[in-house]
């Protein structure tokens, strides 16, 4: 006895659609014999015909029982694999800080990370109006263009389990504030199903930073709301130092290094106290900012 298959790209195995049947038979069913089939090895409830069809994938062999209740040996393994196409698509942007008009690049990557090759598969990724295109690489594979605020890139055949493709764009944020960007993907086979559609779309927050914004108050009471002097746009100089005196003009706090956000006035009285802020560039130019500081512990 000889088990066969409808429509098997090898001897072993049928690839079929989701929605799709493989039909799975046994030749020359001559004579009075029963049938059990099995996948994965084990029993499958009511499937004692000479054929069987299915829906669903996995490894499937049949046993040939005779009348007076012999069992054949277990056929050959015949691997019913049903076809989809994963998409994964993710767009990140360069973790260095950046100000307004300050040129940064965005990478997109995708990936076909399920059985089955997937043809003209089509990104889309419509800039907001506070991004403002500059230029883009040559993607790995396939072809990208940039029109009316937003890109299209067509890869014309995305290999399951294969390389990712890539696209780099460079682009600068026009004002501060968050730029939110979203990339979309889909395949171009719509009998191809893709069984997670929550990875066909990714999302990059970027924060462009805005001018030295040094807060005149700070309440380190522990509530998690201006415990420390939070200076907005430090982030985008090279170096910084930080001072802070008393009303005598008498030090009281000095950063070891570049300021990082966190003094707190810890050990210190309520009161004002004035601060110096020398900063310098990325390009090394030189600056300071100075001003006054309340300390307020019970607010």
């Amino acid at each position: 006895m000889q088990v066969t298959i409808v429509k098997a790209q090898t001897a072993n195995e049928v690839r079929i659609r989701q929605g799709g049947t493989a039909h799975l038979r046994v030749d020359n069913p001559n004579g009075t014999y029963s049938y059990q089939w099995y996948r994965y090895g084990q029993p499958i409830s009511g499937a004692s015909t000479f054929m069987y069809n299915t829906t669903t994938a996995g490894d499937y062999q049949v046993r040939v029982i005779s009348q007076e209740g012999c069992g054949s040996d277990l056929s050959d393994v015949f691997r019913v694999i049903v076809e989809y196409s994963n998409l994964e698509v993710i767009k990140k942007s360069e973790t260095r800080f950046v100000g307004p008009n300050e040129p940064f690049t965005y990478m997109i990557t995708v990936r076909n990370i399920e059985n089955t090759d997937n043809p003209n598969v089509q990104v889309t990724d419509i800039f907001p109006p506070n991004l403002k295109f500059i230029s883009m690489d040559r993607p790995s594979l396939g072809t990208a263009e940039y029109v009316n605020g937003r890109i299209n890139w067509t890869i014309p055949l995305l290999v399951s389990g294969g390389p990712a493709a890539t696209l780099l764009i460079k682009a600068q944020g026009t004002m501060a504030g968050n730029v939110v960007n979203t990339v979309t993907v889909a395949g171009g086979d719509p009998t191809l199903p893709d069984p997670d559609l929550g990875n066909n779309t990714s999302t990059d927050v970027k924060k462009i930073i805005g001018n030295i914004k040094v807060p005149n108050v700070i309440t380190p009471n522990g509530d998690g709301k201006n415990d420390v002097l939070k200076i907005d746009g430090i982030e985008l100089y090279k170096e910084s130092s930080l001072a802070i005196f008393n009303r005598w003009g008498n030090e009281v706090y000095r950063s070891p290094g570049s300021y990082i956000n966190n003094w707190s006035g810890e050990g210190l009285s309520e009161g004002t106290y004035y601060y110096v802020l020398k900063l310098v560039s990325k390009e090394g130019a030189q600056s300071a900012v100075t001003g006054y500081i309340t300390l307020l512990r019970d607010k």
